[in-house]
This record gives structure tokens, sequence and C-alpha cells, in this order.
């Protein structure tokens, strides 16, 4: 449902009266507009637009900003509408509207009403018993109203702001529900973005230091005692064959020996 100028115009009306004309026409679609530049454009003193840009701010319909001029030293303000506060502010005095309205018909079910001649005025049954049933402003009688018009007028105006506020809701409900999927997916993404970096980390594999260790001793404490019994055999065959060669040469030698003994002595 779109929010038009007029309704920002009523709102505005409401808070400043005729005199807020000339600035909304200068606010709106625009941001951070200067205050100077709004009295200028509106052809307005720059006390009375402070002081309706106050009354603006205090309803919470305006924001502003500040910012230090550095040649003068003072602070200049920049302003602009709130469009979501003015829209607020707006459906919550049509609300009111249509429970007045609601009201004044069930007193016009419920009361007898009079009305002058001349339409000086209106009165229920106890303002006409006290003036007597005479108009207080020009004494004449007054008589009995039909107000079945004015029960039309009023069914129509709360038929009117009904099917605005209908449509706010409807308005409302699509926007929940818009931002409902938007959620959605942006949760969906998150889950497969979680998922997917999940699966390129690669799981860090448990290392069991002192199995791997044990292992690697006794491979090696085997490896070990094979080449020592391998030399062993190899020094056993090499003595063996040494004890064998010299065994036989200290025999020779002694026979040698004997023989030169028993010439010298013939």
């Amino acid at each position: 449902m779109r929010f038009t100028k007029k309704k920002i115009e009523t709102v505005i009306i409401s808070v400043l009266g005729e005199e807020g004309f000339a600035l909304v026409d200068q606010l709106t679609g625009k941001e951070n507009v200067s205050e100077f530049d709004l009295a200028n454009k509106a052809k307005l003193d720059i006390k009375i637009i402070r002081k309706m840009l106050y009354m603006l701010y205090n309803h919470n319909l305006v924001g502003f900003t500040r910012k230090k001029d550095k040649q003068k030293g003072w602070y200049i303000y920049y302003w602009t509408l709130l469009p979501e506060n003015i829209k607020f502010d707006y459906y919550k005095r049509r609300r009111e509207q249509l429970e007045k309205l609601k009201r004044r018909l069930e007193e016009e079910h419920k009361e007898l009403f009079f009305v002058c001649p001349n339409k000086c005025v209106r009165l229920n049954f106890d303002q006409g018993m006290d003036f007597e049933f005479h108009c207080p402003e020009c004494g004449e009688l007054i008589t009995q109203d039909d107000n079945k018009d004015e029960i039309k007028i009023i069914k129509n105006h709360i038929d009117e702001i009904e099917d605005e506020l209908k449509k706010l809701q409807e308005s409302r409900i699509i926007r929940r529900k818009q931002i409902k999927k938007k959620i959605e997916k942006t949760k969906k993404k998150v889950i497969k973005k979680r998922v997917l970096e999940k699966k390129t980390i690669k799981k860090p594999t448990k290392k069991k230091p002192l199995k791997k260790k044990v292992v690697k001793r006794k491979s090696t404490l085997k490896k070990a005692s094979k080449t020592e019994i391998v030399k062993k055999k190899i020094l056993k065959k090499l003595l063996k064959k040494s004890s064998q060669k010299k065994k036989p040469i200290k025999k020779t030698v002694k026979k040698k020996v004997i023989k030169k003994k028993s010439k010298t002595k013939k």
C-alpha cells in the first residue's frame, strides 16, 4: 500500500497547522536539508522554521544531523523526514478516528437530537431541556432532527477507514512473508557454506607415537641380531680354519729338531 504525499501532509499539518505546507514541500523526498536552505526556500524566518522542526522532532517525525562550520565555528543542523514514523503516526490517528466514529454512531442510534431551523446548533435531549427547546443563539424553537442522513455519512467514514486498515494489514503480512523467505534463504546459504568448509578441511589423523616407536625398536633389534649371528658364524669358520692350519706346522718343527739332535750324537 502506497503512502502518498497527502497522507504525509495530513500528519504534519495536524501538528503544525496550515503553515506546515511550505516546510513539507521542501522536506519530502530529500535528505539532510539545511535549516537555512529551508528558511530561504519556504520564505520564512529561521526562528519560525526551527520552531516547527523542533515540534516535529518532539513527535518523532523528523531526524537531524549536525556539522560544525569551520569558518564561523557554530553548528548547522541538517533535517530529514522519517517516513516510517510518519506512517505509524498516520495509522494511529486513523484508528483513533474510527473509535470516535463508532461511539458517535451508537449515540445517534440511542439519543434524540434537535436542530434549529436556521441551523445554528444541534442539541441532544438533555441540552434541549436546559434551553427549554429554544435555540441559545437565535431564540427560535428547535425541532427533532431526522438523523438518517447523518448515520449514513458516519457509516461511510467507518467503512473507508476499515478498508484502509485492512489493506495495511494485508501489506504487512506480505512483507513479513517476504522477510521470512529472505531469512530462510540466507540460513540455507550459510548451512551450505559450513558443509562445504567441513568437507574441504581434512581431519587430522591421530598419531599413536608409543606404538609406532615400539615397532621400530623391535624391527631394529631384529635386524641387528641377524647381522650379529651372521658375523659370529663367519668368525667361527675363520677360527676353525686357522686352528686347522696351525697344528700341523708345530709338529713338523718338532720332528726336524729331533733329527738334528740325533745327527750330532753320531
